[in-house]
């Protein structure tokens, strides 16, 4: 099919060499079957599952050398994807844009206009300080691959955003990072496949990695953090922890939500307590639930006190065989 002089690799063997080399490989991380664990870390050498008592391995013949785990999640590192970033001068110099070339206008054209961004800054200046530090954020969700509605099945990829990119280039697919394959339905165990990556995050914010910038031909010390996580609501649900379905399915009321039952339907009530405090519809009640509304707006929680809330929790262990606590019913 391709001409004699031609470079390409000979077979997949030699081309997952190439990629490996170019730091495009992507590492196996052996799961739990039922989704309790990775064999990771502190369980590497483990052949059973801890929780379930699961093999790691399928049954297979005796002659066999190589042993076939029961479940494979991809891992693709981001240190050296981040690094790359800064081997060519024009996308080591985009980098900078959020903070060289960004317009202070009072006109909303990239997330570095926003008061999150602005907040981060000032909670964190020593972060904030070096513009090639990277803000990231994360997007996940399920879909199926074949294109059949009736099979049930679904892969969930992982990826990650630098959003230092200016606003036309930092949501293009060639800067889009997936970090994590998972072929399977994690259900409410997306937690354990996330561990890897999580990990490296926490490496990344704390210590960093030396990266060769070659705008400047010096070598620095590369942050990263991650400022937000996009999804759609069911996915939500699946990152944050907050169930987002039932009695208490909103993360923003939390426990003061207003709900109830209506035709055979979860029904969520007391919008009208965002109205302000003279609005005529706040007096209705015929037109409405029958109630009149003398409610404030529910508080907002902070950052750190929803953390404290979550380490409050006991949470049962990971996996479709055992039952877990749903924090929506446990912080009343």
């Amino acid at each position: 099919m391709l001409p004699m002089d031609n470079c390409l690799p000979k077979d997949h063997k030699q081309a997952q060499k190439v990629l490996n080399g170019l730091g495009l490989g992507y590492e196996k991380i052996h799961a739990c079957k039922n989704n309790c664990m990775l064999f990771y870390k502190e369980h590497e050498s483990l052949d059973t599952c801890p929780i379930c008592n699961e093999s790691r391995f399928k049954m297979t013949s005796q002659n066999r050398t190589t042993k076939i785990p029961q479940k494979v999640m991809r891992y693709l590192p981001l240190k050296p994807r981040l690094q790359r970033l800064y081997m060519s001068t024009h996308t080591a110099t985009d980098m900078r844009w959020h903070k060289e070339k960004q317009v202070d206008d009072d006109v909303m054209r990239h997330p570095v206009d926003g008061e999150a961004w602005k907040e981060f800054d000032r909670t964190f200046p020593e972060f904030a300080a070096d513009p090639r530090n990277v803000r990231l954020g994360l997007a996940t969700d399920g879909f199926n691959p074949y294109g059949v509605l009736n099979q049930q099945h679904s892969t969930w990829p992982i990826f990650v955003f630098p959003y230092n990119l200016p606003p036309w280039k930092c949501m293009k697919k060639e800067y889009m990072m997936m970090t994590v394959l998972i072929i399977e339905d994690p259900g409410r165990s997306i937690d354990v496949y996330l561990r890897p990556l999580v990990d490296e995050l926490k490496d990344l914010w704390t210590n960093g990695v030396r990266t060769y910038d070659k705008s400047t031909g010096k070598m620095f010390t590369l942050r990263a953090a991650v400022m937000w996580t996009v999804n759609d609501f069911p996915a939500y649900a699946m990152v944050s922890g907050w169930s987002t379905k039932g009695y208490m399915a909103c993360p923003v009321c939390k426990e003061d939500v207003t709900s109830g039952w209506h035709a055979g339907k979860v029904c969520y009530l007391g919008h009208r307590r965002w109205l302000p405090w003279d609005h005529e519809w706040r007096e209705k009640d015929k037109e409405f639930d029958g109630n009149t509304e003398r409610r404030l707006i529910p508080r907002e929680w902070s950052g750190d006190e929803i953390l404290d809330q979550l380490n409050r929790l006991d949470f049962a262990p990971f996996g479709k065989t055992v039952s877990r606590v749903r924090p929506s019913t446990h912080m009343n």
